[in-house]
């Protein structure tokens, strides 16, 4: 997966959400938490300010607040532009979602400056993401 590359940049606005959204559960595998709980811990130790962090729960991988999934990994199409599209593998996802996560969480961010790939920090534009996916079918 190059850098800069469109789920290069997907994977790396999944993570920036990870790091910074509030009230986030993450339902997955049991198997699985002992490597989520460690990031979650990593982010106490790099954001003290921090006073809530993800919750873990076991079952089917989803990335959610109050029941809407911050990410897909469905082949279909999510209805909202609210939810990032990742029509990718979820199971190889995950383990690049936990390595981008702790690469961002040493850079410094979310205080550095471009660390989560936007220079002017600008918003996530998921309509174009999503134009992007669907030329690369």
């Amino acid at each position: 997966m190059g850098e800069n590359s469109t789920l290069w940049l997907a994977l790396r606005e999944a993570s920036r959400r990870i790091l910074v959204e509030q009230n986030l559960v993450i339902r997955l595998p049991k198997p699985q938490h002992e490597q989520w709980h460690r990031l979650i811990l990593n982010m106490g130790d790099s954001m003290p300010q921090r006073l809530e962090f993800p919750l873990m729960e076991a079952g089917e991988c989803s990335f959610h607040i109050n029941e809407h999934q911050i990410f897909s990994f469905d082949s279909e199409e999510p209805n909202s532009l609210d939810t990032l599209w990742l029509p990718f593998n979820s199971q190889q996802l995950i383990e690049e979602l936990l390595q981008m996560c702790s690469e961002l969480l040493l850079a410094g961010y979310p205080g550095c400056s471009g660390c989560g790939y936007r220079d002017d920090e600008e918003k996530w534009d998921e309509a174009s993401h999503r134009r992007r996916l669907k030329s690369l079918r």
